[in-house]
């Protein structure tokens, strides 16, 4: 019994020397906001501005500070004294960097994850794009651009879709233990519009449709030799097309829209959607700040409303298919954030989406040499189909039920 309480007695000194809390410990999670820095934010969490430089300083061997996003969480967990003793960072889902306080020493820690199936169904609203649509409901834009990507050489998403379509997909999720969550790859899709249909399953990585044919192929030559981008910017949306009879939005009068509005972020970069020659960088009346390129053919893009131009972009210059030459703004005429982007061939205006479709696409061939499906292959993508026509078919009832 001596022996015992001695033992006890010598473990309670040990603890108290090296400061570790055997006692409950709290934890207290801090997000960086904008304009925020990760060492202020240590300095929020009682840790003294030197022992923060050195964490940083520690740190920035697995994980770069610098590319922090506003709205990253890290937490600090504190003993039975109030005192931070543990800094927690998460790498990824299922990893996360440990610093202990008292050392300053790092340590990565993996996490047990989980990993389970989530489903998604979407229709199409009026001025919405499939890549907006879809991350309106995941928040993360990966999913859409893997969505969008699958059936790229299917469908083209800027001049094919309508309000009315709908989509669904299934996808994997990846969570650890604290709850911190990832989409994964999409494992089926479809899609389901006025024009087009189109769907796909994931097998050993590659997608296949419901026949068991591969979608990977190869690309023949563009009709053009040099081939235009498919849009000169990353957009949300929409917001208005190409059209001789528009109602103005803050004129309220009918004139003609000979271009198209991509609705986007202030400061997203708009590139240009093929190489060229800048003829003119001003101010355009109700277009306000403008660039101009003339291309091959007779081809001139017109790109509007931007809020600055990229650096070293003049008149004169060469800019090549995809350089930045301008910054989404609602300078002039706008009543929000927004590129106004028009096509002038040989001196007359023609509508940009179907001008970018037919120009931008590739022809798309299968590859002849791949080998079919196994048994076991076809077995798989029929249960997945399965699976994404009950989903669809459980929405559309209850969407009927709805209405």
């Amino acid at each position: 019994m001596k022996r015992l309480c001695f033992y006890i007695l010598f473990l309670s000194c040990l603890f108290a020397c090296l400061g570790i809390a055997y006692s409950a410990q709290k934890e207290i999670f801090f997000t960086l906001k904008e304009g925020e820095k990760f060492v202020d934010k240590l300095q929020q969490a009682d840790i003294s501005r030197e022992e923060a430089l050195l964490v940083a300083h520690k740190i920035r061997k697995y994980i770069d500070l610098n590319q922090l996003p506003v709205g990253f969480s890290f937490s600090v967990i504190y003993n039975e004294r109030g005192v931070p003793v543990e800094l927690v960072i998460p790498k990824d889902v299922g990893v996360e960097f440990v610093v202990d306080l008292r050392r300053v020493k790092v340590e990565k820690r993996k996490l047990k994850v989980k990993v389970y199936e989530k489903e998604f169904f979407g229709v199409l609203e009026p001025g919405d794009s499939v890549f907006y649509s879809i991350y309106n409901k995941t928040k993360d834009p990966r999913v859409a651009y893997q969505f969008v990507s699958i059936f790229k050489y299917r469908i083209d998403f800027h001049t094919w879709t309508r309000p009315g379509d709908y989509y669904a997909f299934i996808c994997r999720v990846i969570e650890d233990e604290r709850g911190r969550k990832k989409f994964d790859r999409i494992l089926v899709a479809k899609y389901v519009g006025k024009k087009v249909k189109a769907e796909a399953a994931l097998y050993k990585g590659v997608y296949y449709d419901r026949k068991g044919r591969s979608l990977v192929g190869y690309f023949l030559a563009s009709p053009f030799s040099e081939s235009f981008l498919r849009a000169p910017l990353r957009y949300k949306r929409i917001s208005s097309r190409f059209s001789y009879h528009r109602l103005h939005p803050i004129l309220g009068i009918v004139r003609p829209h000979l271009g198209v509005d991509y609705a986007a972020p202030e400061g997203t970069p708009v590139r240009v959607v093929a190489d060229g020659r800048v003829i003119w960088k001003g101010w355009i009346g109700g277009f306000g700040r403008t660039v101009k390129v003339r291309h091959k053919g007779g081809i001139i893009t017109q790109y509007a409303h931007l809020r600055r131009y990229a650096r070293g972009i003049r008149v004169g210059k060469w800019v090549k298919k995809g350089q930045v030459i301008g910054y989404v703004g609602h300078t002039g005429l706008a009543t929000g954030p927004h590129l106004d982007f028009r096509i002038k061939v040989k001196g007359r205006f023609v509508n940009p989406l179907r001008f970018l479709a037919k120009y931008s696409r590739r022809y798309y061939v299968f590859k002849r040499k791949r080998r079919p499906l196994s048994p076991e292959g076809r077995a798989f993508i029929a249960s997945l189909f399965d699976k994404i026509d009950k989903v669809i078919a459980r929405y559309q009832s209850m969407l009927a039920s709805q209405s």
